[in-house]
C-alpha cells in the first residue's frame, strides 16, 4: 500500500505575499472586481490564511458581510484566526467569520447559498481527476445568480509546458511531495470548457497581471535557506528554458542576475456567474 503523503500546506508556512510578488495595486483591482457588498455572503474557497479577507479589511474597515475561509491546511486556518481576529478587533468590525477545515474535493455546504465564491491561486491545487466534480460542487453552492471570481495562472499553449517544469522542480527540491502529486494546472481554454460544462455563464477574463517570479524569493521562504536547493532550481530553468521559441523567451523577459532568476508570468482574474432560475 502506498504510504499518504503529508499536506505540505501543514508545514508549508510562507507569506505567499513575498513568494508570488503580489503588489498591493493588484489587491486594489482585485478587490475592486470582487464588489463585496455588506450583507452578502462569500466564501473564499482554499483561502489559505484569508489574505484576500485581510486585504479587505485594511480597505474598508467598517464592511459588513458573512464570510467562510475554507482551507484543507489547518496550519493555515489557525494562522488566518489569529490575523483576522486581531484585524476585527482593531476595527470593531462585526462581519461573521467561519473558519472552515474541509477538503475541497470533498466540500460539505449548503446548497444556493453563497452571494460569491472566491479562488485566488487555488484550482491549480486539485489533482485533475477531481477537477470537474470541485467545479461543479463551486456552481452548487453559489446562488443563483451568484458569482465565481477565480485569480489563476494565466496560462496559454507556448508558455504552459513551461510553467508547470519551473513550479513543479520546485515543490521537488522543497520536499512538497503532495504538491508535486496533486497540483495540476490549466491552460486558460480548459478552465473556460470546465466552467462552462458546470453551468456557469459570462465567462470573462477581467484583469491580467504581472507575475514577478524571482527565484531568490524561495529561499528562505521554501527553501529553509538551502542555497544548493536554488541553485539547483535555477539551473533547471537555465536548462528547460533553452527549449522555448524565442518569441515565448522574449515575452517572459528571464534574466539570470547573481542567485536570482527573473521571469515575467502572467496571472489573470476571471468571472463568472450563475444563471437565474
Amino acid at each position: 500500500m502506498k504510504t499518504p503523503v503529508m499536506n505540505a500546506y501543514e508545514v508549508r508556512n510562507a507569506d505567499y505575499a513575498v513568494v508570488h510578488a503580489e503588489s498591493e495595486v493588484d489587491f486594489d483591482q482585485f478587490i475592486q472586481v470582487l464588489n463585496i457588498q455588506n450583507g452578502e455572503k462569500v466564501i473564499d474557497v482554499g483561502g489559505g490564511y484569508g489574505s484576500i479577507f485581510i486585504r479587505l479589511l485594511q480597505r474598508q474597515p467598517h464592511i459588513n458581510f458573512e464570510y467562510d475561509l475554507l482551507d484543507g491546511g489547518m496550519l493555515q486556518l489557525r494562522k488566518g484566526e489569529e490575523r483576522i481576529s486581531a484585524l476585527l478587533a482593531k476595527h470593531n468590525n462585526p462581519s461573521a467569520i467561519r473558519y472552515l477545515h474541509q477538503d475541497a474535493t470533498q466540500l460539505n455546504l449548503n446548497g444556493n447559498y453563497y452571494d460569491l465564491v472566491i479562488c485566488k491561486m487555488f484550482l491549480h491545487e486539485i489533482p485533475e481527476s477531481c477537477k470537474k466534480a470541485l467545479i461543479d460542487s463551486l456552481f452548487a453552492i453559489a446562488k443563483p445568480g451568484g458569482r465565481l471570481v477565480i485569480w489563476n495562472p494565466d496560462l496559454e499553449d507556448n508558455d504552459y509546458k513551461f510553467y508547470t517544469s519551473v513550479i513543479r522542480k520546485k515543490d521537488e527540491l522543497a520536499g512538497y511531495e503532495s504538491l508535486v502529486q496533486n497540483r495540476h494546472f490549466l491552460l486558460n481554454r480548459d478552465l473556460y470548457n470546465l466552467m462552462e460544462s458546470a453551468g456557469f455563464t459570462a465567462v470573462q477574463k477581467l484583469l491580467t497581471f504581472d507575475y514577478h517570479l524571482h527565484t531568490v524569493n524561495r529561499l528562505n521562504e521554501e527553501f529553509a535557506g538551502d542555497k544548493e536547493k536554488l541553485q539547483a532550481w535555477n539551473d533547471y530553468i537555465l536548462q528547460i528554458a533553452e527549449e522555448l521559441d524565442v518569441t515565448t523567451r522574449q515575452s517572459l523577459k528571464i534574466i539570470k542576475q547573481d542567485d536570482n532568476i527573473y521571469i515575467n508570468f502572467k496571472r489573470g482574474v476571471f468571472s463568472l456567474q450563475k444563471p437565474q432560475v
